[in-house]
């Protein structure tokens, strides 16, 4: 690897794991392209599935507190692994195109008409419903492309959770998503030591990010961390769909 692909390496880490501890997204769906520009997109994916369950794992303990709020979302962290178990398998098979497009058509809705039509009560039966769907196919995008956020991120922004809820949530689906996919790629023999090296390598600008991302959370009002959720959403599926169709 040459000097300049390590820097544009070592910068996109950098900037995802800052997303990262701000929001608790953007971690894969800033650096998992910039990886398959060096590696190519199925090492990238492997890579990147390590630096996710490390920040993950962060998030997480740094407000296990409010942990009592996953057994709201029970249901949905369960059709998520299921999911993820799906996306690994088809890791080379999946059409990615399709994906970006349902992503892209999702994401849409739940930020112009999420808030008024899934509503805040988690009892009602279109969140019963709709929130395991949307797990099992935000689990299938994880599991075969590490991008899962621009879902999960904007369906949870539509039901207008705290930030500090907003990020347990988020890192919580995230992590056992995660922890899935890790299995998969072990029992799939896809962990070279290569890989592995690069991902622990790579863990360094990211959780030095990580933690400053999390500084900066904790000094937005809560007015203003929806709208970095809003700009982020955005730029995410612009990026996304620019890299699926334009790459």
């Amino acid at each position: 690897m040459d000097p300049i692909d390590l820097a544009i390496l070592v910068a996109g880490l950098a900037f995802a794991g800052f997303a990262k501890g701000a929001t608790a997204m953007g971690l894969p769906l800033i650096a998992t392209p910039i990886l398959a520009g060096v590696f190519g997109p199925r090492p990238a994916v492997v890579i990147m599935s390590i630096p996710i369950l490390v920040s993950n794992s962060l998030l997480l303990v740094q407000r296990g507190r409010s942990l009592r709020v996953m057994r709201s979302i029970l249901p949905i962290l369960i059709a998520g692994a299921i999911g993820s178990v799906a996306g690994v398998l088809l890791l080379s098979r999946i059409d990615q195109r399709v994906f970006a497009l349902v992503i892209a058509a999702l994401v849409l809705f739940f930020l112009l008409r999420g808030d008024r039509i899934l509503g805040t009560d988690p009892a009602s039966r279109r969140l019963r419903w709709g929130g395991p769907l949307l797990g099992l196919v935000a689990g299938t995008a994880q599991g075969s492309t590490s991008i899962a956020s621009p879902l999960i991120g904007s369906f949870f922004h539509a039901r207008r959770l705290p930030p500090e809820e907003y990020v347990i949530v988020l890192a919580a689906i995230f992590q056992l998503n995660s922890i899935v996919q890790v299995i998969g790629f072990v029992l799939l023999g896809l962990y070279t030591p290569e890989l592995v090296a690069i991902g622990l390598l790579g863990l360094v600008p990211t959780l030095l990010a990580l933690g400053a991302g999390i500084w900066a959370r904790g000094r937005l009002e809560e007015r203003r961390f929806r709208q970095l959720i809003v700009i982020l959403l955005v730029l995410s599926v612009v990026h996304l769909l620019w890299r699926t169709f334009a790459g």
